[in-house]
């Protein structure tokens, strides 16, 4: 019988979502190492290491006490199979789908075959990432909402996942063995500036402002009135609605009413021109459709779907 050295257990956050890490758990050749961006699986009863990074059956383990125990289960009880979850289509942008809510998560590609388990304390965001980051590997996915989450929880789903794959296969998901940071290293994308009513104070207008907010709003498939910018938002509702149009996948411009050099006047030029009282406003395809409350209600209605859907070139 295989005997596993004293485990230490640490929580870490790397690359967005928590991870668990066994930073030692080996018997002789035998050893498994556990992070939620990589697992290795060495020597000839990898299985049996691998039940032992999991279950933990060792005597340091058992030492650990019933309460930590139960409350391990309780963490996962909620969770489903991996193989029992239905994998949802990615071609049509399924990731829309998906509540932003925490959860685990599991990426096909178009061969059915698993790349990746990942925990996310927004479901709907990573697999968004991932859909621009890695289009090639996202075919489908299979998520699992777990309730009232925390990082505890979530990393014993995707253990759960993680072991009952390696256990079918006999081998780790490609994106998830040790040292693979194709899933986790965010692609530096360059944001797209904000949209500049003025080259500066020096030019004098020959229009009147509210005619020149009303040439963007009607150019614009869909642009954003904030305070702040695209990365930089200046206040919380602004923030939310960059989110929103972000987990949508919207294509969209940003005016910052904030900046007085390029758009003097605009942050009350604009209140006069929609005939609404407060800031970010967002309009598509030239009509006006609300801020963060009302952008927020049509997420939970469902509505946010369609809107975005029929936002393509006018």
């Amino acid at each position: 019988m295989a005997t596993a050295a004293a485990a230490s257990w640490t929580a870490v956050r790397a690359g967005g979502p928590w991870a668990a890490s066994c930073l030692s758990r080996a018997g002789g050749s035998r050893s498994v190492s556990w992070n939620s961006c990589g697992v290795s699986l060495c020597g000839v009863e990898s299985r049996r290491a691998l039940q032992l990074a999991v279950g933990g059956s060792s005597k340091s383990s058992r030492r650990s006490g019933k309460g930590d125990r139960f409350a391990r289960l309780c963490c996962v009880a909620g969770v489903q199979k991996l193989g029992e979850v239905d994998a949802v289509d990615l071609s049509s942008d399924g990731s829309k789908e998906f509540p932003a809510a925490p959860g685990v998560y599991a990426i096909y590609d178009k061969e059915g075959k698993l790349q990746y388990v990942g925990i996310s304390r927004r479901v709907s965001s990573s697999i968004q990432s991932h859909l621009q980051d890695l289009p090639e590997l996202c075919a489908s996915v299979k998520v699992n909402v777990v309730d009232a989450a925390d990082k505890t929880a979530l990393t014993e789903a995707w253990r759960e996942w993680v072991q009952e794959y390696v256990e079918v296969t006999g081998e780790v998901p490609p994106g998830n063995v040790q040292g693979n940071t194709t899933w986790t290293a965010r692609k530096q994308r360059a944001a797209k500036p904000e949209l500049k009513l003025t080259p500066g104070p020096h030019v004098t207008l020959t229009i009147p402002l509210v005619e020149l907010i009303d040439q963007v709003v009607k150019g614009c498939t869909v642009v954003a009135f904030v305070k702040g910018t695209r990365t930089a938002p200046q206040c919380g509702f602004s923030h939310r609605v960059l989110t929103i149009l972000n987990e949508n996948g919207a294509d969209y411009e940003v005016v910052n009413v904030l900046d007085d050099h390029h758009n003097p006047g605009l942050r009350e030029a604009i209140k006069e021109y929609s005939q609404w009282p407060t800031i970010p406003q967002v309009y598509v395809k030239g009509e006006f459709v609300g801020g963060a409350d009302i952008l927020d209600e049509m997420v939970q209605s469902g509505e946010i779907k369609s809107l975005f859907q029929k936002s393509g070139p006018k």
